[in-house]
Parts: structure tokens; C-alpha cells; sequence
């Protein structure tokens, strides 16, 4: 919410139909850049964008990145 002017934020929700449109994403990845430099987020994440990219699937990509456990996205206790 703090990149895009969106109301609600599920990480669940595909992107492109959470309303978070490609210039909130290079936002997001700009800012990211100054952060985390070296966590390796980078202008390709944009472009591997499609129907099905979630906010918590580029979180565990790039954890997965930098071989970090990663929990499973949903599941109970």
C-alpha cells in the first residue's frame, strides 16, 4: 500500500488484479534497490509478470535466491 494507492493488500491475489499496475512495480523494485542492494531485485522481476504472480511468490523467489527457508504460502498451524 505504501507504493501503489491501493486500499487493500492481499499477497495472495495476482497482481494485476490486486490493481497494482507495472509503475508501482518499478516503484517497488527502486526501492528495494536502495534498501536491500544486495539482494538482487532487479527490473526483470516486472517482466516475468503474468496472470498468476503473487507478491508472496516474488517474496519466496527471492528468498529462495538467497537460500533462505521459505514457508509454505498458506496452511494451517
Amino acid at each position: 500500500m505504501a507504493v501503489s494507492r491501493i486500499n487493500v493488500f492481499d499477497p495472495d491475489t495476482p497482481l494485476q488484479a490486486s490493481g497494482i499496475d507495472s509503475l508501482d512495480l518499478m516503484e517497488w523494485v527502486y526501492d528495494m534497490q536502495e534498501q536491500y542492494p544486495d539482494l538482487g531485485v532487479d527490473e526483470s522481476i516486472v517482466e516475468s509478470i503474468d496472470d498468476t504472480v503473487t507478491f508472496r511468490g516474488i517474496h519466496q523467489q527471492l528468498l529462495a535466491v538467497h537460500r533462505v527457508a521459505v514457508a509454505p504460502a498458506t496452511g494451517g498451524a
